[in-house]
């Protein structure tokens, strides 16, 4: 069990590292608003985690018998990824018109904090296929097998504790250099890069379908 969680945890940890719609928005929080607004987002963003590694942990036996689910997840991702793209292209070009010469911290709620990472973080097609990928890796060491309620639950934990952890080390790396790169990345060139990463993924997704 302490196995399962240990390794459950570093792979969350490290797959959430590389640069992704939720860790993108922790640090647009974060940078943008403040060091508290980007804690909810993360704490918003790391649920999805526990909800997505729950369902896959939950549903194993079908889901690694069933052909189809991987394909379906695929297709399913490149209009998500196109959508979040679009979005934030639309919000690049909202505050572009609003910029000010002086970049000053946008005021927000803890709520609206929480509830952005928890959206952007469900509408991330990109969890439940990863989370497929893992239980078929483990599948194969019956050390990392789960077959009880427990085990799928200590999967689900690690997997959000995981996600969690290094969202915050985002945090607290971008508040210590807020001001330096709040000079480089302002809000509409942030979201101008997060919407083309975004668009080009969901591009390299689709053409990998065929």
């Amino acid at each position: 069990m302490i196995s399962l969680f240990a390794i459950t945890f570093l792979v969350s940890f490290v797959a959430s590292a590389q640069p992704g719609v939720t860790n993108l928005t922790v640090i647009r929080a974060t940078l943008h608003q403040s060091r508290k607004s980007g804690f909810w987002t993360a704490l918003g963003g790391c649920l999805p985690e526990l909800l997505y590694a729950g369902a896959v942990a939950y549903g194993s036996q079908w889901f690694l018998q069933s052909p189809d689910v991987q394909r379906i997840l695929r297709i399913v991702a490149v209009p998500a990824l196109l959508v979040l793209g679009i979005l934030a292209l639309i919000r690049s070009r909202r505050a572009q018109q609003v910029a000010v010469e002086t970049v000053k911290p946008i005021l927000t709620t803890t709520r609206k904090s929480f509830f952005q990472g928890l959206t952007v973080a469900l509408l991330n097609p990109q969890l439940p296929l990863f989370w497929f990928f893992v239980l078929m890796y483990y599948s194969n060491y019956p050390w990392l097998q789960i077959n009880t309620v427990t085990e799928q639950l200590t999967f689900a934990l690690a997997a959000a504790a995981g996600a969690f952890t290094i969202l915050n080390l985002y945090v607290l790396f971008i508040h210590r250099r807020r001001e330096k790169l709040s000079q480089y990345l302002q809000p509409h060139r942030f979201d101008l890069i997060m919407g083309c990463g975004l668009i080009g993924l969901a591009l390299w997704r689709a053409v990998a379908l065929f």
